[in-house]
């Protein structure tokens, strides 16, 4: 399990919808879903919703109390209880970026809210790692849907492409097998489980 998000009955402004619909062309916001940063200093979160032709769509934030990036920070956020927040393409946050790595090589699932709302989508990684210590993270190349970089993983310097595409496409299992170079993280809504997502894609290479 990839931890509880701590979720606070807070005013924002601009709010989440007023972001998706800016940042991702999101008109109907149904959600999301969340992983936790172990040392509680960023909050890593996916909304989910559709786009004006009715296609499931997504937009990876971080939060932050402070600037991490003026050329990956989408706007500044208001919060009632935190104060004020940096929100962030979450492919631009080495935080977020280890974390959904993880999450995908571990074949770990997304984090619960401490407010007991579910998740717009239930995730799960493709990967069989038990566990997998990813340290010394550097992004090299960051778009609003990709993050190429290298990281010492257990102890060895290896390079990774992870790609979170805007939109949602179906997950085709059609030659896909344990032996694949490509990793995903996959999504499905709680009440359809046979009608999976690609929500990420990840490549790691020496």
């Amino acid at each position: 399990m990839s931890g509880e998000a701590l979720i606070y009955d807070a005013e924002l402004n601009p709010t989440k919808d007023d972001i998706a619909a800016r940042y991702a062309g999101i008109v109907t916001l149904l959600g999301s879903y969340r992983l936790v940063d172990p040392e509680e200093e960023v909050g890593i979160e996916i909304l989910i919703g559709t786009d004006l032709d009715g296609r499931g769509v997504q937009l990876p934030l971080t939060y932050r109390s402070g600037e991490l990036d003026p050329e990956h920070t989408l706007v500044e956020m208001d919060h009632s209880v935190l104060g004020r927040r940096w929100v962030s393409n979450a492919l631009g946050d080495p935080v977020a970026v280890k974390q959904l790595i993880r999450t995908i090589l571990e074949g770990d699932d997304g984090a619960t809210r401490s407010d007991g709302v579910p998740a717009a989508l239930d995730i799960r990684g493709s990967g069989k790692e038990e566990k997998v210590e990813i340290t010394d993270l550097v992004l090299t190349e960051v778009t609003r849907q990709r993050a190429v970089g290298y990281a010492m993983f257990d102890g060895r310097q290896r390079n990774f492409q992870l790609i979170v595409p805007h939109l949602l496409r179906r997950l085709n299992l059609t030659g896909v097998d344990a032996n694949t170079a490509r990793l995903h993280l996959v999504g499905w809504l709680p009440s359809m489980p046979e009608k999976q997502r690609v929500c990420a894609e990840l490549s790691v290479r020496d």
